[in-house]
């Protein structure tokens, strides 16, 4: 439970195990232990990361504070009011500028304030400036540009969101066989997704869909599974469809089992005999789409419990009885 609080909560206030370790006071490979449940923090620590994040240490102990904001309505714990930035109240700062600002500007040096020149012992250095430089406004961070790595790995949070593109709301994206390959790749590039062919489905509840040709996995291989983009891991449900995208895999339709919680892993199940079972990480999962609708282009072939000639004569026989009734 601590585990993934401490994970949530630093992610959420967009911190990396780097700014977050140190702001602590301790290294980022016994942070990575605290997330991953390798290592149990102390008391100390746990007062600080408390404090830090405005939480109690009972509730990181006791409670999934990521479902008590979702299911109670809770808002996510305010950062200290110390370690805020003193700037315009109205643009108040998330806590990676906040430290990324504490570890560039040096403490004795106050920010927007002029540049404090000092003499050093070199013969060759030039004379200091007779007037001091005009202060300047301290850096804005940048945020950094949208390149997602070709797979997205997030054990026990929630998965990213799909990449968005300038498509109509109720458009949907449709991946062929041909494109599946490219897909594993190039799924969250939205001037990938640009180029696919899109389609409509009429009747479907409000939310993000996909449509995937499906191969010899599915019932009727060659089929379109359309799927609802699965926002939550931990909403997955037992037993039902999904399209689980995974890494070096493919596209899968398979029945899931999860296991999120526990192990950090999917059981993945195949309702056709030729497909066995297996376990998945979800660090190797890319993307799931809990299954709404399919579609196919040929009709399935007839299934009968008795042959056609018997099918023939009893169909026969049956003329013969209504025959003899209406005489």
């Amino acid at each position: 439970m601590v585990a993934n609080n401490i994970k949530y909560l630093r992610r959420m206030n967009g911190l990396t195990q780097e700014q977050f370790a140190r702001k602590i006071g301790i290294k980022r490979s016994l942070l990575g232990a605290y997330e991953e449940g390798r290592a149990n923090p102390n008391l100390d620590n746990l007062m600080n990361i408390a404090k830090i994040f405005g939480t109690t240490v009972d509730n990181l102990l006791k409670h999934d504070i990521r479902r008590l904001r979702e299911n109670q309505g809770v808002p996510i714990p305010q950062p200290s009011p110390q370690l805020q930035l003193k700037t315009e109240p109205e643009a108040p700062q998330p806590l990676s500028a906040i430290i990324d600002k504490y570890y560039r500007q040096p403490a004795s040096q106050p920010v927007g304030q002029p540049i404090a020149f000092r003499r050093v012992n070199n013969k060759n250095a030039p004379p200091p400036p007779f007037a001091q430089p005009e202060p300047k406004a301290p850096p804005v961070p940048v945020p950094a540009p949208a390149h997602p790595a070709p797979y997205a790995a997030s054990p026990y949070n929630q998965p990213p969101v799909p990449a968005q593109n300038t498509r109509s709301s109720d458009a949907i994206e449709w991946v062929s066989q041909q494109a599946a390959a490219e897909y594993l790749v190039k799924y969250a590039y939205p001037d990938f997704l640009k180029q696919l062919p899109e389609m409509k489905m009429p009747g479907l509840p409000a939310g993000k869909y996909r449509a995937f040709q499906m191969g010899k996995d599915f019932p009727f291989p060659g089929a379109t599974v359309v799927g609802q983009y699965m926002q939550n891991w931990y909403d997955i449900r037992d037993g039902q469809h999904y399209v689980v995208v995974v890494h070096k895999q493919g596209i899968l339709y398979r029945r899931l089992f999860n296991y999120v919680k526990i192990k950090g892993s999917l059981l993945v199940i195949s309702d056709l005999p030729d497909y066995t079972g297996f376990e998945v990480s979800i660090k190797d999962v890319l993307e799931v789409w809990e299954a709404r609708a399919f579609f196919s282009y040929e009709m399935p072939e007839p299934k009968t419990t008795m042959p056609l000639d018997q099918l023939y004569d009893l169909t026969l026989r049956l003329q013969q009885e209504i025959e003899r009734l209406r005489q």
